[in-house]
């Protein structure tokens, strides 16, 4: 789906970034381009104010086990019962201060007095929270100390810098593996490279290849 502030291109650099959870919240679902790629948690739930996107998920949505929520994601967050096994992403309209063209994108767009909503409410969360924007002294002072990832991206209006702030460190291990790398190219060789080990392990005497493994699972990322 072709969605303003849309993450197809990008998706990746996200997936990338979410550790391991069980269920997964994405509060201002639009296209959904990063619920639609990453892989599913045990439970998944979009939340979004337009009715109108709402309608087109409900009738083109393949994930069955998606669950809809049409309203307000910070009204939705502070009723949320939370587990502390929860990550959320939220990709709310970008300051309209921060973006190129300043004129409105959204259908609902979001003043600054709504920005300071949610990001006081994400701030008092009990679990892992991502959230994405472009860079402005709001989200800079609010989220300061939160870790941050930033990249440059295609937009409608040339290329701009993402933002990506978690109130967790960049993670050693992955909800999803599958687009593991940068770029392109990166994801390519780490594919290649995966296959050939992948290989190697076939060769390999069973027991050995057990033996292997069972040495590699008791690290743990020791290394």
């Amino acid at each position: 789906m072709n969605y303003s502030g849309g993450k197809g291109n990008v998706y990746q650099r996200f997936i990338n970034l979410m550790p391991p959870h069980e269920t997964y919240i994405e509060t201002h679902l639009g296209g959904g381009a990063i619920i639609r790629k990453k892989h599913p948690a045990k439970r998944n739930i979009g939340i979004e104010i337009d009715p109108s996107v709402i309608k087109m998920w409900a009738t083109t949505d393949t994930k069955t086990d998606l669950e809809l929520i049409h309203g307000d994601a910070v009204k939705y967050l502070k009723s949320h019962q939370f587990t502390g096994k929860e990550l959320i992403y939220c990709d709310p309209p970008y300051p309209r201060e921060s973006r190129k063209k300043h004129y409105p994108q959204y259908k609902y767009e979001y003043t600054t007095e709504q920005h300071i909503q949610l990001l006081e409410v994400i701030k008092s969360l009990p679990c892992m929270v991502m959230i994405s924007s472009y860079k402005t002294p709001l989200y800079t002072e609010s989220l300061k100390d939160w870790h941050t990832i930033s990249f440059q991206a295609t937009t409608h209006h040339g290329m701009a810098t993402e933002w990506i702030w978690m109130n967790y460190p960049p993670p050693v291990e992955l909800h999803d593996y599958r687009y593991l790398g940068d770029t392109f190219r990166d994801r390519e060789r780490i594919k290649r490279r995966a296959k050939k080990l992948v290989s190697k392990l076939k060769k390999m005497p069973i027991l050995e290849r057990q033996a292997l493994l069972a040495t590699i699972s008791s690290c743990n990322g020791k290394y």
